[in-house]
């Protein structure tokens, strides 16, 4: 798969030690790979599909758990900043899409 391809081209990017979220239905790593890096399993895709939804907003999930993960941006000032960019009538997905992708990273990380 793409996902397959992009994950074994730019793994060996991340730091040993460091974190890698996969989604389990799409990427594989090996168990050489689960040594070296800290390696979280989250269905984004079906998170975005069954639970938001609506599977657009797989990027959104993806963002939400990043950005929890690295705790890089104010949630509130990237939520604005993200919703300014898309149209009113999909802001409620995309709350409910971050809101998700929170909850699964908090998940992942008290694992």
């Amino acid at each position: 798969s793409v996902a397959q391809m992009s994950y074994v081209l730019f793994k060996d990017g991340v730091k040993e030690g460091g974190t890698i979220v996969i989604d389990p239905n799409l990427v594989h790593p090996t168990d050489e790979d689960r040594k070296k890096w800290d390696i979280h399993e989250i269905p984004i895709i079906t998170i975005a599909k069954e639970e938001v939804g609506n599977v657009i907003t797989q990027s959104v999930v993806a963002l939400a758990i990043a950005n929890t993960m690295m705790n890089a941006i104010d949630k509130t000032a990237l939520i604005d900043t993200m919703l300014s960019k898309v149209p009113a009538k999909v802001h409620d997905v995309n709350k409910v899409a971050y809101e998700l992708g929170e909850k699964y990273a908090k998940e992942a990380m008290a694992k």
